[in-house]
């Protein structure tokens, strides 16, 4: 059975990812603070997952509606180009899903509605503008996926442990964003935006993509050193294994930049954040 167009144009799936980082952020941070778990807790900490995938998928509706040129020659099986669901259509849901999430965190804290709105913000301001800017672009997507761990950070009022998660994070996520720079350049120069690979070239894009990579990795260990009570060997183990995944697509985008080879580098990086999400929920259970 197909997914209806106006699912896909959300992608629950990413959307769900969003949520479990804030999860995992609440319940990391609330063991560290050693925070009771109440049946007030876990109602804040469903508010926030909630807020965090209506967010998400908000922002990934409001991207196809302003790419909706773009992906006629980069994605054009979407659900926009494609004829599925009407431009009004996408840009009413992602209306509607920023502000039910926007709503939903009220009861958590005057904190958490603030990064809710200020993220729904850059959402739309990248779809509208940043990402056509160069970095800046990049940069904005980074601090917003990292900006998950600080959300969930802020639901328990601890900020000193996400803010090592968000950092990870940030730079992992600015890394891929480079090296989908790359992959989408056909579309990305029939539209006249100007990334770091069209500015200067796919090899330097692709050296800056795997600095933030590296950077990425450095911290790894920090969690385990600063905080081992929480962060084991179990955690060290599975992070591991991200690293071996993200140093195999930094090989790839290094040795070539074509479109198909840049695919199989984001799709890597996407695999390792995921191993590292995994790595991060082992460590709240174990």
């Amino acid at each position: 059975m197909r997914v209806p167009a106006e699912v896909e144009l959300v992608r629950p799936l990413n959307c769900m990812l969003a949520g479990l980082a804030v999860l995992i952020g609440v319940f990391i941070i609330g063991e560290s603070a050693r925070v009771p778990w109440t049946s007030y807790e876990f109602v804040r900490a469903a508010l926030a997952f909630a807020a965090a995938v209506l967010i998400a998928g908000a922002g990934n509706a409001v991207n196809d509606y302003f790419d909706r040129n773009i992906d006629k020659v980069n994605r054009p099986k979407r659900p926009i180009p494609s004829g599925r669901v009407e431009p009004s259509t996408a840009l009413n849901i992602s209306q509607a899903m920023f502000a039910l999430g926007i709503l939903l965190v009220i009861p958590i804290n005057w904190e958490c509605v603030i990064i809710a709105a200020l993220n729904s913000l850059i959402l739309a301001s990248y779809a509208a503008r940043l990402k056509r800017i160069g970095i800046a672009g990049n940069i904005a997507i980074g601090y917003l996926v990292g900006s998950t761990f600080i959300f969930g950070g802020l639901v328990i009022g601890e900020l000193q442990v996400a803010s090592i998660l968000a950092a990870m994070a940030v730079l992992a996520t600015v890394g891929r964003e480079l090296i989908k720079d790359i992959e989408d350049m056909k579309g990305d120069r029939a539209n006249k935006i100007v990334t770091i690979p069209l500015r200067y070239g796919t090899r330097k894009a692709a050296a800056l993509a795997t600095a933030f990579i590296a950077a990425a990795i450095v911290l790894a260990p920090l969690p385990r050193i600063l905080y081992s009570s929480i962060f084991g060997s179990v955690y060290l183990g599975v992070a591991t294994v991200s690293i071996v995944v993200f140093i195999a697509a930094a090989a790839l985008i290094l040795g070539a930049q074509d479109k198909a080879t840049a695919a199989n580098a984001s799709l890597a990086c996407k695999v390792a954040m995921g191993i590292g999400l995994l790595a991060f929920l082992v460590a709240t259970v174990a």
